[in-house]
């Protein structure tokens, strides 16, 4: 699934973003816009996903502005080839879910998605003594 979601990537000229700032720029597409949000959504430090905001506004994929309620902060808005970039993820996330669907039937995703739905809602389990890596190959 990651695979078919990032395939696009190097055709269109963003072969050098890591799986993580592609994600990433998914999220912010869909209303995380800080970078505490990030954090916690991705399961990473704050320090970490700083320096994948870092890198995607040096790409130009992505704007820091003054949060208006907290003078700490900085919201998140991708810049409009950030939206290009959210735009070619998002459909090749729909294409690999109708090729899924193919593969196994609507009936099928359907459980498979309530089961992840069920996984996601469910309390955290106790943070790991070390922080875990995740790879992407």
């Amino acid at each position: 699934m990651v695979r078919t979601l990032l395939a696009p990537l190097g055709p269109a000229g963003y072969g050098h973003l890591t799986p993580t700032q592609a994600i990433t720029l998914l999220f912010i597409g869909r209303g995380s816009n800080t970078v505490t949000q990030l954090a916690g959504r991705a399961g990473l430090t704050t320090q970490a996903m700083s320096k994948i905001c870092t890198a995607l506004a040096a790409d130009g994929l992505l704007d820091r502005q003054p949060h208006a309620g907290d003078a700490r902060s900085r919201r998140l808005a991708l810049t409009a080839d950030g939206h290009r970039l959210h735009d070619l993820l998002s459909q090749a996330g729909a294409d690999a879910e109708r090729a899924w669907t193919d593969l196994v039937g609507a009936p099928a995703l359907q459980t498979v998605r309530a089961a992840l739905a069920a996984f996601a809602r469910s309390p955290e389990p106790a943070a790991p003594a070390a922080q875990v890596r995740l790879r992407f190959s």
